[in-house]
């Protein structure tokens, strides 16, 4: 009986300290149903009350920061892993002509500033090219990626969109909605211009950054 009554004690001046229940069931040996039934009604002033929130807030916040600690390390162990698979792909392939032009068309006329691959260009073949890259090396399926229009709003009645589904084979609903840019022409410069068709390949962040990786392994064998 006097230990029970020294336990619960030691329970409530360590509550009144600003101590968690967890914390102080690391020091006390009682269930969380005694601690509780000692500790619910325990009478606290308002200064001990401002000192357990804080403490409590306290450790909420070094638990974000952990967490947020740990979601960096995650993350760097998965860049570190994607980087090394890029590193060996680029051995392996770096010989096949078609990877290199891929590389640098990327490099020339893909977004810099994106979080997924896209590639963006008026020359349908270029945009065929950069295709079939996709297909061959990212195993990529041209009817899953998304296609958008750019192009000036009085050549709006030439129907560019068709004219992009059938030079690159792609059915209509891989189309996103055409934007079109203002303009005062009303001539073509170009008479054989369709507009500016982007590329965009879903859920692709990985294949965004070992692009990166590639580039640079690009540049370092021809620079050196």
């Amino acid at each position: 009986m006097r230990r029970k009554v020294r336990e619960k004690e030691r329970a409530t001046e360590l509550r009144r300290k600003g101590y968690s229940y967890n914390e102080i069931l690391a020091i006390v040996p009682v269930s969380r149903s005694s601690l509780s039934l000692w500790l619910s009604a325990l009478p606290l002033t308002e200064s001990e009350r401002r000192y357990l929130k804080k403490r409590k807030d306290s450790n909420i916040s070094k638990g974000r920061i952990r967490a947020a600690s740990a979601h960096r390390e995650n993350r760097r162990a998965k860049d570190e892993l994607l980087r090394q698979e890029a590193l060996q792909e680029f051995a392996q392939l770096k010989a096949e002509p078609l990877f290199q032009v891929g590389i640098s068309l990327y490099w020339a006329e893909g977004a810099k500033r994106s979080s997924v691959f896209q590639f963006m260009n008026s020359d349908p073949g270029m945009v065929q090219v950069m295709l079939r890259w996709l297909e061959t090396y990212a195993e990529r399926d041209r009817n899953d990626m998304r296609y958008r229009l750019f192009t000036h709003k009085a050549f709006a009645h030439e129907k560019c969109e068709l004219f992009w589904c059938e030079k690159l084979d792609v059915s209509p609903e891989a189309f996103l909605r055409t934007i079109y840019k203002p303009s005062g022409l009303l001539v073509k410069k170009r008479a054989d211009y369709r507009g500016c068709l982007r590329v965009e390949v879903p859920r692709s962040t990985g294949l965004l950054r070992k692009m990166i990786v590639w580039q640079d392994e690009l540049s370092k064998e021809y620079s050196s």
